[in-house]
């Protein structure tokens, strides 16, 4: 499926560091900003929820959905077939309803067994990764289904692009 090691938490932190470096460095809230990513990320493991990642960048103050792009530059989600575009309407506005959870699964880059126990009772333990290969599944800005899960966003509709 995905090899996670390239979204974990390590990556994530020299990533965020670099950004820190650049828009922070030398400015009086720097160690503020740092010392409230570092809080958020204490209690993690190596693989990133997907909770804390949508935190940190709503720290940094960073465009979500630019991040995203860049930070999982080379996730190999796609979007889920039955979204393309169709003439028929019947088919679009059922489709999305229709996609079995093994057709979510490879165009999310999540194995079945995975995603059974996040839709079963483990969606508190979403990893970043994961949350954003369902985006692009369903064919969601990132930012739109982070806020969802995570934030005050409105649901999102799904196959629906803003």
């Amino acid at each position: 499926m995905i090899d996670y090691q390239k979204y974990n938490l390590d990556s994530f932190k020299l990533f965020v560091e670099n950004i820190l470096s650049k828009k922070f460095k030398g400015k009086f809230n720097y160690s503020d900003i740092k010392g409230r990513v570092e809080t958020i990320l204490l209690g993690e493991t190596s693989r990133l929820t997907a909770k804390s990642f949508r935190n940190v960048i709503s720290t940094l103050d960073e465009d979500f959905d630019k991040f995203c792009k860049l930070f999982f530059k080379n996730h190999p989600a796609s979007k889920l077939k039955s979204l393309e575009n169709n003439t028929n309407k019947l088919e679009i506005l059922f489709n999305p309803l229709l996609n079995s959870k093994a057709q979510l699964s490879k165009a999310s880059c999540i194995k079945e067994t995975r995603l059974g126990e996040l839709f079963k009772n483990r969606f508190n333990e979403l990893y970043a990764y994961e949350a954003y290969g369902l985006a692009i599944a369903v064919g969601l800005k990132p930012s739109q289904l982070f806020n969802y899960f995570y934030g005050d966003g409105e649901r999102p509709l799904v196959g629906i692009e803003v």
